[in-house]
C-alpha cells in the first residue's frame, strides 16, 4: 500500500522553460501540450517516428519524478513514451524507460527521482514502422510529485469514481431513457482525525494549496502500489469550494486537509 500522491508542479509551465515544437499540424500549437485545458490538444504534424518533444527549463536547471498525460491517442496508437535528461542538448540519459500506456483518457506514471538538469526530452515512439494516425496529447504535466504524509479518511471511497447520467421520465414516473455524459470523481481528499503533521504543511502541502486555491488541475492517484486503486484522476477544486487546514486538539502540531474536489476532465464512459 502505497500513500497517496498528489502532481501539480510541472517543468514544462515554468517561465524558464522552452519547448521546441517538434512539429504541429495546421491549427494547433504545442503550447497547448501545457495551457492546463485538456480539450485543447496538440497534435503532431508528422506520423513518423520518434517524436521527440525537448525541454530547455533554462540554467536553473529542474528535476522530476513522474509524467502524467490527459485526453491523449497514445494507447490507441500502441505507443511508448520515454523521459531522458541531460546537461547537454539533446537530453540523452534515461530517467524513464519506455513505458507502454494503458489508456487514452488520463495518465500517470513515477519513476526514481533525477538529478537536476537544463535539458529534457520526451520520446513518444511505436514498435510498428509509424504511427496509424498523427499522435496528439491535451495535456502533459512533466515534475516532481508529492505524496501525501498521510493515508486518507477511513470514508473516503477509494475507486473514486461515478457515472453522470443525463436521464429523462414521464410525468408518470417512468424510465424515458438516458445519455451517459462521463465520469465523475467528486469528493474530499482529506486525512483521518488525527489529520497530518505541521511539517508536511510548511514543507509542501501549502504550496498544493495555494496553487489548488487557483482552480487549477491536478493528477492524483490513490494507491499507484495497488491495481483497484492506481487510476490517476485529473481533479480541481470544487468551483464553490474551500479548502480547510484547521488544527486537531486545540494545538498547532497538527492539522486537518479537506479538498474538496471535481473532475477537470470528464472521461467517456
Amino acid at each position: 500500500m502505497a500513500l497517496p500522491v498528489i502532481a501539480y508542479k510541472s517543468m514544462l509551465r515554468e517561465t524558464t522553460t522552452t519547448i521546441t515544437d517538434p512539429g504541429t499540424a495546421s491549427g494547433y500549437a504545442i503550447g497547448d501540450i501545457k495551457d492546463l485545458r485538456s480539450f485543447k490538444i496538440w497534435k503532431s504534424s508528422t506520423t513518423v517516428k520518434p517524436i521527440n518533444i525537448d525541454i530547455d527549463v533554462g540554467a536553473g536547471n529542474a528535476t522530476a519524478d513522474y509524467i502524467a498525460l490527459v485526453n491523449h491517442n497514445l494507447f490507441t496508437l500502441g505507443a511508448t513514451v520515454e523521459v531522458l535528461s541531460g546537461a547537454a542538448s539533446p537530453a540523452a540519459t534515461q530517467r524513464l524507460a519506455p513505458w507502454t500506456v494503458t489508456e487514452d483518457t488520463v495518465s500517470y506514471k513515477g519513476f526514481t527521482v533525477a538529478a537536476a538538469q537544463r535539458y529534457w526530452r520526451i520520446q513518444i515512439t511505436t514498435a510498428a514502422a509509424s504511427f496509424a494516425t498523427a499522435p496528439f496529447i491535451g495535456e502533459c504535466f512533466l515534475g516532481m510529485k508529492t505524496a501525501l504524509p498521510e493515508y486518507l479518511r477511513a470514508d473516503f471511497d477509494p475507486f473514486f469514481d461515478g457515472i453522470e447520467i443525463a436521464g429523462s421520465r414521464s410525468e408518470g414516473g417512468h424510465y424515458l431513457g438516458g445519455t451517459t455524459r462521463g465520469h465523475t470523481h467528486r469528493g474530499t481528499i482529506g486525512f483521518g482525525a488525527a489529520g497530518g503533521v505541521r511539517t508536511a504543511f510548511t514543507s509542501d502541502l501549502n504550496a498544493f494549496i495555494d496553487y489548488a486555491n487557483l482552480r487549477k488541475p491536478f493528477f492524483f492517484v490513490v494507491d499507484t502500489a495497488d491495481t483497484d486503486f492506481d487510476s490517476p484522476r485529473f481533479l480541481k477544486l470544487g468551483d464553490t469550494a474551500r479548502i480547510e487546514r484547521i488544527p486537531v486538539g486545540g494545538t498547532t502540531t497538527r492539522f486537518s486537509f479537506e479538498v474538496p474536489v471535481e473532475e477537470a476532465y470528464m472521461e467517456p464512459a
